[in-house]
């Protein structure tokens, strides 16, 4: 257990979840997390109000929505909330960047072989203006700042990739990427599902340009729950790819219909939110806040460090993921001459009440904060 953690606390952590009270060995959240009690409770309360209370609530939600905005601006270090767009889920977000700016024949995306299709398939629907997408072929799993700059031409317009990949965990060191993005004039976009939760990202210090996520990884929120930040640099060069009601100066001016239209990051908000995902993101986010995005980090990597450290010392087993913390966040992939079917496997495995990933042949474990060295073990052993 890490040090600086007390049994109390993490006794704490693990009443947030009462599956850990069942004997449900839980260790899949880059593929989906548990809600908490605490997000449980703020939705059935919302739920509670809209069918025995005042009903006509949207007061309320919109409060809620207005304070998560400002919760997600300060953790990202955006410097307004204005910045902020909820979306549904990363794919959403990317789409609003890629379907947003004006391309000419010509243009370069440049990406990474590793990539989710989330941050690959947006990019490639553009190939219809002429727009063509390269891959930067990564070396021992990774891709480094060097690697991205070699791969920049004067064609280059936009770069985009995540900021830990969701096969191998290799985190991309955002800070050096965006000063190499600045300094190229090259747009950089974050895909930032498999960190954000697990991590923090300072937008401005990265000089990130467009940020997506979704909700239900690593923050723990409600499926279908996401935000997207836009730097004001690229808040002006983009057009929304879509429109609402609620995209005008003063939408409950109903009958007039000729009103100037919000800035972009406000205008793709185009109708009635998804309040109950949102509420439950609220919730989530404030227990969140609350550990503290560097406790949770710490946690995650004591975890993910003592699986690399078991896995790597085995003659049988390839691990793919980083050893490096520096270079890791909550995923740890690997390869075993134990398990030749690794979807079989884990199949077999929810039988026994344990649940990882089989993700490209591949087993992949991503504990949160809440989890133990016990825990690990636990899957250890069913796997040896």
């Amino acid at each position: 257990m890490n040090p600086s953690i007390t049994p109390t606390e993490i006794a704490e952590f693990r009443d947030y979840f009462p599956h850990t009270k069942t004997g449900h060995t839980y260790l899949n959240h880059a593929a989906i997390s548990p809600i908490s009690v605490q997000v449980k409770q703020a939705i059935e309360k919302f739920l509670e109000d809209r069918q025995t209370g005042k009903i006509d609530n949207i007061e309320l939600g919109m409060s809620i929505v207005s304070e998560t905005r400002e919760i997600i601006s300060d953790h990202i270090n955006a410097s307004s909330p204005d910045h902020i767009t909820f979306m549904s889920n990363t794919s959403e977000g990317i789409t609003a960047v890629a379907e947003g700016l004006q391309w000419n024949e010509g243009d370069e995306i440049l990406l990474n072989r590793m990539e989710f299709p989330t941050n690959v398939q947006p990019f490639r629907a553009l190939e219809r203006f002429g727009v063509t997408v390269q891959y930067i072929e990564p070396e021992d799993h990774k891709v480094t700042p060097a690697m991205v700059e070699s791969a920049i031409t004067p064609k280059t317009r936009l770069f985009s990739i995540s900021a830990v990949q969701y096969l191998t965990g290799f985190k991309s060191d955002l800070e050096k990427i965006g000063s190499i993005c600045k300094k190229h004039n090259v747009i950089f976009v974050v895909d930032a599902i498999q960190y954000l939760g697990a991590g923090s990202i300072d937008v401005q210090k990265c000089n990130i340009d467009a940020l997506a996520t979704g909700g239900h990884k690593w923050l723990m929120s409600p499926m279908g729950t996401g935000f997207l930040y836009l730097s004001e640099k690229l808040s002006n060069q983009l057009k929304p790819y879509k429109t609402g009601w609620l995209s005008v100066v003063e939408p409950w001016e109903l009958s007039n219909f000729d009103q100037e239209w919000l800035p972009v990051s406000q205008h793709l908000e185009i109708g009635t939110p998804n309040m109950l995902g949102l509420v439950g993101m609220n919730a989530s986010l404030k227990t969140l806040t609350e550990i503290g995005p560097d406790k949770i980090n710490s946690l995650i990597l004591n975890l993910t460090g003592y699986l690399t450290s078991q896995l790597s010392n085995r003659k049988d087993t390839n691990v793919i993921s980083p050893l490096d913390e520096n270079s890791r966040a909550g995923i740890v992939t690997f390869s075993t001459d134990k398990v030749p079917d690794t979807e079989m496997f884990v199949e077999s495995l929810k039988k026994e009440n344990i649940t990882i990933s089989s993700r490209e042949g591949k087993l992949r474990i991503a504990p949160h904060y809440y989890n133990t060295i016990e825990e690990l073990d636990t899957v250890l052993n069913a796997i040896f």
